[in-house]
């Protein structure tokens, strides 16, 4: 962004001391010897501010005289502190801030003029000492350092027509970059406009808006509470403010944005609102040196239409591919978090904000006293409760856009201190949501998960190919047809390694379009013949087959699927039958004639 022009704030003074200046006292012609902070008064103070006032750090508020250093003192030496590199930048007038603001000196030099002690005004011998008298003259130019800024249009927040919330909306934001020294943000005019969209009339900001502010970050750093006299009307008719004493710091190389948001009055019809910088000098920069410089955010706009606020709908459902039952192993020096419930939430008509989860667990062989509930928004952890078998997840603010999805998660923690083979499974009971309006409403909708299995050993088991399924005599009409399935899974033992003596596992045979009703079973060979290691994974082969239960079979007719699994890691047998659901073949459509 060019840089409009500069101006120097700073006047050049000259420091003439002719006699040592009493402690404690101020000169009132530049130098600065007493250390001040938040409380302190006096000339000392009225000079520390009007050195802050020419370096464009400080703007007095109307009508308050100077000489009392207060809140916005502090904050203008902080700003100071942070232009020098000073740290920390706490606003604290001590030692080392005073020396870089007598180096500073207010303007481009500071001439100190010393006479050696005993020689009076035009004496040409000291009078104490007889030596003769000497005059040292000593002129120090400005060390600050001019920098400037890039300034452009932040990326967010971005454009939104349908603006159904009336608190601290963002609205409006500038990205700064900071080139060669580090720069100060002091000034901004804004230019408003807000139009009624039933009748395309125009009218002064403030019937809509009644707080502004602006955040770095999440730090608002200025509080504008608006009145019918806040917004200026040109000769144009164009509203505008002038947002002053921001102090934003702008740190060099550093990219650093500022966020402008309006809180908003009840409304029955919809405003058109646009904002962008007001002239050509919408940004005022002070330098490190004292030099103001001003920039164009003239154009740079984002537009937005706040609606009458209104109503929202929350719906509850369960996701597309839900969680499947699943072993967890914990030991004795690391907890173990396992995924019990994943759920979809969905704003309709307006926007929605989840104010409260409660779930619902139901336990075996753990006490609910030892448990850690989680709740998760997409991966970001939201919250986190030492539960009961119900937990309720309250105080929450997510948000959840007009018709945008959401997938929530609980999750358990199981501590270390857990000895035993545990089943949890999960439901969700309600959520509480606030609508656009201010109104509140649970929604009921029951979301139940699947049980999760936790031991002490365990072993997971995984699809590594697509399962076959082959059929043989499928066309000799009176035979006896056979169909034979191969699954290749990855097993991997944790916590102790797999025995194969007790390694067993069934096949089902099923029609395809019923795959639930199992017609015929077969014991499964396995082609490992010895025991797998804790923590490998390697593939082995369930392999079985089975004479088909009608001669004659048609392509696509039937599938096959392990009904259960049995396996040892260490801690005897489990037979498994939970979680095997998509250890599934595909429809037979291999003939083997």
């Amino acid at each position: 962004m060019k840089r409009i022009s500069s101006t120097v704030l700073s006047l050049a003074l000259v420091l003439s001391v002719v006699a040592p200046v009493a402690a404690g006292a101020q000169s009132m012609s530049g130098t600065f010897n007493t250390t001040l902070t938040v409380g302190s008064t006096g000339s000392a103070v009225v000079a520390l501010q009007s050195f802050l006032v020419s370096k464009g750090l400080l703007t007095m508020p109307a009508g308050v005289s100077m000489g009392y250093f207060g809140g916005l003192t502090k904050s203008a030496v902080a700003a100071y502190q942070i232009s020098k590199g000073i740290q920390p930048s706490a606003g604290y007038f001590g030692p080392i801030t005073r020396a870089a603001a007598n180096a500073d000196s207010v303007g481009g030099t500071t001439t100190t003029t010393t006479t050696t002690p005993g020689c009076s005004a035009g004496a040409l011998f000291n009078s104490m000492t007889g030596t003769p008298c000497s005059t040292t003259t000593t002129t120090t130019t400005n060390s600050g350092v001019e920098g400037s800024v890039d300034v452009l249009l932040a990326p967010t927040p971005t454009n939104n027509a349908n603006v159904q919330t009336s608190i601290d909306v963002p609205v409006y934001g500038i990205q700064f970059k900071g080139k060669i020294a580090d720069s100060v943000v002091q000034t901004i005019d804004l230019e408003v406009s807000s139009t009624l969209t039933s009748d395309s009339s125009t009218e002064n900001p403030s019937t809509l808006i009644n707080t502004i502010k602006v955040l770095d970050g999440s730090n608002v750093i200025a509080t504008i509470p608006v009145n019918s006299a806040t917004f200026i009307k040109d000769s144009s008719n164009v509203y505008y403010i002038r947002v002053s004493g921001l102090n934003f710091a702008v740190p060099k190389d550093v990219t650093k944005n500022l966020v402008v948001s309006f809180s908003t009055n009840s409304i029955d019809t919809a405003r058109a609102v646009a904002i962008d910088g007001y002239g050509t000098n919408s940004v005022r920069v002070v330098s490190g040196n004292g030099i103001s410089s001003f920039y164009s955010i003239n154009a740079l706009s984002r537009n937005h239409t706040f609606q009458k606020p209104g109503t929202a709908t929350l719906t509850l459902t369960a996701v597309s591919v839900p969680l499947r039952s699943q072993n967890f192993r914990v030991n004795s020096t690391d907890s173990t978090i396992a995924n019990v419930l994943n759920f979809n939430v969905k704003s309709e008509t307006g926007d929605s904000k989840i104010t409260a989860v409660t779930a619902t667990s139901t336990l075996t062989g753990v006490s609910a006293a030892n448990l850690v509930y989680y709740l998760y928004d997409g991966s970001t952890l939201i919250d986190s409760k030492t539960g009961t078998s119900s937990v309720s997840f309250t105080n929450l603010t997510v948000n959840v856009p007009k018709d945008v999805t959401k997938a929530l998660t609980v999750k358990i923690g199981f501590p270390a201190t857990s000895t035993g083979a545990y089943v949890a499974t999960t439901s969700l009971t309600s959520v509480t949501y606030d609508k656009p309006n201010g109104g509140s409403a649970p929604v009921s909708t029951a979301v139940n998960g699947v049980a999760q299995y936790v031991y002490t050993k365990s072993t997971n088991f995984a699809l590594t190919s697509t399962p076959s399924i082959v059929v043989s005599n499928a066309s000799y009409t009176g035979g006896t047809s056979t169909m034979n399935a191969t699954f290749n899974l990855s097993v991997n033992p944790q916590g102790g390694d797999w025995v194969r003596a007790d390694a067993a596992a069934v096949i089902g045979w099923a029609l395809a379009n019923n795959p639930t009703v199992i017609l015929a079973t077969s014991s499964a060979a396995i082609s490992r013949v010895d025991n797998i290691a804790d923590g490998s994974s390697p593939v082995v082969e369930f392999s079985g087959n089975t004479s088909a239960p009608v001669s004659g079979i048609v392509a696509g007719s039937y599938v096959a699927k392990i009904t259960s699994l049995t396996w040892n890691a260490g801690s005897g047998a489990v037979v498994q039958a939970y979680g095997l659901d998509d250890f599934l073949t595909n429809a037979s459509a291999t003939f083997n004639d």
